[in-house]
């Protein structure tokens, strides 16, 4: 107990949720089990896309979400793209309350449980600007029909068709690889950091073997390996 065992969400801040709604579970594949107004936050929806029963990706859309970039050193966390807060998974309110406690005894202040009805969570700063998470569902899914607030799906411009394939996306057949890199298409996001950039102008095999790179930092030999020798 006291230490979490995952990452139960991460919440990133969005002008668009319908869009990203829309590229996470098309292209990614995860589900939309969840919708509605953020609790505590003004005029803010919250979305949740699930890639498993403890493991979801998350969006805020709020109107306080801004296009400018923070200054050098400073938290750009109304940024559409840059992180709103990270959730760390415990299974239990009663690991829960062991985070608490071990949080509370180096001096530093922590605020909950809250219940948020399908998730317990404590919440905490952490150094440059982070907002920390910890909760629990204690194993329960969340419930989709519950927890998709109609007046939220119109806002967010989504259709009851639309909701249905993003509830349910379709089922996809892995072609073990073979399918070929497509063309760089501008309408689409592409990769900017030039590492990967040129990457995708390589073959797949050209990328193994020359952006790979195997060879740890330290240099080390295991103890069996002594023994075999």
């Amino acid at each position: 107990m006291g230490i979490a065992n995952g990452v139960n969400h991460l919440a990133i801040n969005t002008k668009d949720i319908k869009a990203q709604i829309k590229f996470f579970t098309e292209v990614v594949g995860a589900e939309l089990c969840a919708l509605y107004w953020m609790h505590g936050a003004t005029k803010t929806f919250h979305g949740f896309l699930r890639f498993g029963d403890s493991c979801s990706f998350a969006f805020v859309q709020s109107p306080h979400t801004v296009n400018s970039k923070a200054e050098p050193g400073e938290a750009a966390i109304d940024e559409p793209g840059a992180m709103q807060h990270v959730a760390l998974n415990v299974d239990t309110e009663a690991d829960l309350l062991a985070i608490r406690d071990r949080v509370r005894s180096t001096g530093h202040c922590i605020v909950g449980p809250i219940d948020h009805g399908f998730c317990k969570s404590i919440y905490m700063a952490a150094p440059e600007g982070i907002t920390l998470e910890f909760c629990t569902s204690d194993g329960r899914r969340i419930d989709e029909e519950a927890w998709i607030d109609p007046e939220v799906m119109r806002l967010a411009g989504v259709t009851p068709e639309e909701l249905e394939a993003f509830k349910h996306p379709a089922s996809f057949v892995s072609q073990g690889g073979k399918v070929a890199q497509p063309p760089i298409d501008p309408s689409k996001p592409v990769l900017k950091v030039p590492i990967f950039k040129a990457a995708l102008t390589m073959s797949d095999q050209e990328v193994l073997e020359k952006l790979s790179e195997t060879t740890p930092p330290v240099q080390t030999q295991r103890k069996n390996e002594v023994k075999a020798a």
